[in-house]
């Protein structure tokens, strides 16, 4: 997937992302790298601090904690919102369980974005909040 429209629409249905303009996800797109993981990839490892936000725009991936699943991703849902902006070491390991293609945006590019355009900033600290009620 390389087409910047269908990646806005993608991310203009995932509520963090709602009610950012096109152009401030325009500008959060060209700072992501896509990455695409195979079966059995490890998007994420929990011995490695985590500074990235992963969207998941196809495929499925799984948070395991030695045998067990903890979380299920799918496209248009995201991890990594925990740690992208102070990171840390996740206590579960993300493995591609089909063909997986993600948006990997770094804590450092989503500070730039932010600055650019505080309704990104805005939707990630709504969902941050709600994610601790």
């Amino acid at each position: 997937m390389s087409i910047t429209f269908e990646k806005v629409l993608i991310l203009k249905n995932i509520p963090m992302f709602e009610n950012a303009s096109e152009m401030a996800l325009s500008d959060l797109i060209s700072s992501a790298e896509e990455k695409t993981f195979k079966v059995g990839d490890v998007l994420l490892d929990n011995q490695k601090e985590n500074t990235a936000l992963f969207i998941v725009l196809s495929g499925k991936a799984q948070a395991v904690s030695g045998e067990e699943v903890v979380l299920e991703f799918g496209p248009r849902q995201f991890f990594g919102e925990t740690t992208v902006l102070s990171p840390a070491v996740l206590p579960y390991q993300i493995k591609a369980v089909e063909s997986t293609c993600v948006l990997k945006i770094s804590g450092h590019r989503l500070y730039q974005v932010m600055s650019l355009h505080p309704s990104i900033a805005k939707g990630f600290i709504g969902e941050l909040s709600r994610r601790l009620r």
